[in-house]
């Protein structure tokens, strides 16, 4: 599986506006890590054992995945959680590492840089379904982040383990980013 089409691609290219831009947003860097996770357990290099997570630590090739690897190795004692909130890589950086392979185009100007990612050719179901609920869980389609259901989980297949807890960290990411802004302002109004 080439990681320039996996689920943090797809992720990524769900975060374009419609100028190709790309905007930042916390959620989104941690969406991305949870995303780079996604793709380790599918590439078969992140594996739920019954004693705990097995890692192999063989480079993939796609730099972000690459990175949030070896620091899980380095620190293999830490929970995913962890890696999802404070992981060394972020959604620029799967965007910036597609556009190095040349699956996605750049073109850079005095207003940013501007992304152009191809439509996916076949694909995998479970990770298609991947990319809807991480899509919802971090608001990557332009709504607010909003809770998964039991059935969309269920579409991920092998991978539902590994994104129903991406997806709940999303979710305490949101709550967390929403308290921060809401105590920012002195009030209680949440930020969409």
């Amino acid at each position: 599986m080439q990681l320039t089409d996996g689920v943090a691609a797809r992720l990524a290219a769900v975060c374009l506006d419609r100028r190709g831009r790309l905007r930042d947003y916390d959620i989104w860097d941690a969406a991305a890590r949870g995303a780079l996770l996604v793709d380790l357990v599918h590439a078969g290099r992140l594996v739920d054992a019954d004693d705990g997570l097995a890692l192999t630590t063989d480079p993939t090739g796609f730099l972000p995945a690459d990175a949030l690897l070896t620091a899980v190795a380095a620190e293999p004692g830490e929970p995913l959680d962890r890696w999802i909130d404070h992981g060394p890589v972020g959604m620029r950086d799967v965007a910036e590492s597609c556009a190095a392979a040349g699956s996605w185009t750049a073109r850079r100007g005095l207003l940013g840089t501007r992304y152009a990612a191809p439509a996916p050719v076949d694909p995998d179901a479970a990770v298609a379904a991947a990319v809807v609920v991480l899509t919802r869980a971090c608001g990557a389609d332009g709504r607010r982040p909003e809770p998964v259901s039991d059935d969309e989980l269920g579409a991920t297949g092998d991978l539902r383990w590994i994104c129903q807890a991406v997806t709940d960290r999303l979710a305490v990411v949101h709550r967390r980013y929403l308290g921060s802004a809401g105590a920012a302002d002195g009030g209680s109004v949440p930020y969409y």
